[in-house]
């Protein structure tokens, strides 16, 4: 008889074969913690909660955020951003201000980053740890209680892996950034899994049975206890909702999509653990008013943005597209970021698609005429335009539309960034993101001298 999986042995195994790639990223995590130690000696007073997951992170710290706001001060870390930097911090519901940032910026973390450096020129911290420390360094500002905290890519080696934190929640585990977390599911699931922490409550949504082996096992050999929130909690959640009077839903609340519901009854499990007396209804109610710009947003009449971007996000829009827009003409904006392969990612999006055209994205955006030759195989009938400009692009597309056509931008932040940012700087500073330290290696000839950055990305 063969024996059971050992998967703890297997990401065991893994780092030894890649020690050199693995010590590094440890390296970076324990470089995180002694910042944070160093800027708060007696330990952040903010209780922090880890979401990790392929889609619903940033709807989760939402959600979580929106909870705990009935319970005291609470905020969020979320990425991508969509148009301002200071859209991945939030207090209350409410993204901090321009002068928020600039303060803690200018008086707190970038004193400490480059005193660090002086010690050290190898330890130069990287955006995404930037990032992290000027969001603890808000929630400290703001007196935030509770806040959740959004991984940026996996879960194992993602830099905050380095925060203490009181909870860990798990979304679901697809096949994005395999390229980062490993070609084959069971690879993918054990660095996400790896947020697990002793002694820390873990949840998860992931109904797939092999991944819940995986996570399952990770849990039991760091001692986590594990809370599994699938089809009865949400049924629950929704059968409250009617109880409670609470339906029908607001068209731009979060929770109007089907799939945020297993997101939302996550985030209430967690709820509930810290806070078994809380008002439901209250609860549930800030749940109703959670908003985050982005998913499935309406723009203006009959133009929508969604920054769905993997394979899982696209076809849970599609769900929500056909149900909201059944028998109407769909004009699709699409563009594509980093190594997604556009076949897998547009599959399920061509089909309900009246037209489809192709545009660009400004960060590691793929080519526009290589999107359009690559989608043809799933495109079908379906007519593709190539428009390199995003904002051309929407142009193009209200000429076309009918009365009876919705406009839909999706497939890369980046894109619906380029198309709808009011403000031209940002705009600007947006698609022109590295381009300093490119230009410096450029012109010196030489790598910067940093220890290998994690695989994380401007949103």
């Amino acid at each position: 008889m063969d024996a059971e999986p050992n998967f703890p042995y297997y990401n065991t195994v893994d780092q030894i074969y890649h020690a050199e790639w693995s010590t590094a990223k440890l390296v970076r995590l324990e470089l995180l913690r002694e910042s944070i130690r160093t800027l708060w000696p007696k330990g952040h007073p903010t209780k922090l909660i880890h979401v990790a997951g392929t889609g619903g992170k940033g709807s989760t710290c939402r959600f979580l955020e929106a909870g705990f706001g009935a319970l005291g001060k609470s905020g969020a870390f979320m990425s991508p951003h969509l148009f301002d930097y200071r859209e991945r911090f939030s207090v209350d519901g409410q993204f901090v201000s321009q002068d928020d940032v600039d303060e803690v910026w200018q008086r707190r973390v970038q004193p400490h980053c480059v005193r660090l450096a002086l010690h050290n020129p190898h330890h130069v911290h990287t955006f995404h740890e930037v990032s992290i420390l000027i969001a603890l360094a808000l929630f400290e500002l703001h007196g935030v209680e509770w806040a959740a905290m959004e991984t940026g890519v996996g879960g194992r080696y993602d830099q905050t892996r380095a925060l203490d934190v009181v909870a860990t929640l798990l979304t679901n585990v697809g096949s994005d950034h395999a390229h980062l977390l490993g070609r084959v599911q069971w690879q993918r699931v054990l660095d996400k899994a790896g947020i697990a922490r002793a002694g820390v409550p873990f949840f998860t949504t992931d109904t797939d049975p092999q991944d819940q082996k995986i996570i399952a096992a990770v849990c039991q050999n760091v001692g986590a206890p594990l809370t599994r929130v699938g089809e009865p909690e949400v049924c629950a959640l929704e059968e409250h909702l009617r109880q409670m009077h609470l339906t029908p839903l607001p068209e731009e609340s979060l929770l109007n999509a089907a799939y945020q519901k297993w997101n939302a009854a996550l985030s209430l499990a967690v709820l509930k653990l810290f806070h078994p007396g809380l008002d439901e209804r209250a609860v549930l109610e800030r749940l109703i008013a959670a908003r985050l710009p982005g998913r499935f947003w309406r723009i203006e009449e009959d133009i929508y943005a969604d920054i769905a971007h993997n394979i899982e996000k696209m076809r849970a829009l599609v769900g929500e597209v056909e149900t909201k827009f059944a028998g109407r003409g769909k004009l699709l904006i699409i563009g594509l970021s980093g190594q997604r392969v556009p076949a897998e990612v547009f599959a399920a999006l061509a089909p309900i698609a009246k037209a489809l055209i192709v545009t660009g994205a400004s960060y590691k955006g793929q080519d526009p005429a290589a999107v359009r030759n690559a989608i043809e195989s799933v495109a079908g009938d379906t007519p593709v335009l190539v428009i390199s400009d995003p904002r051309q692009a929407l142009q193009v597309a209200k000429s076309m539309r009918t009365p009876q056509d919705i406009i839909l931008l999706t497939g890369s932040t980046y894109m619906i960034e380029q198309v709808l940012n009011p403000d031209p700087y940002l705009r600007y500073l947006s698609a022109t993101f590295g381009w300093r330290t490119r230009q410096d290696n450029e012109a010196t000839g030489t790598v910067q001298l940093t220890l290998p950055k994690p695989s994380t990305t401007l949103r």
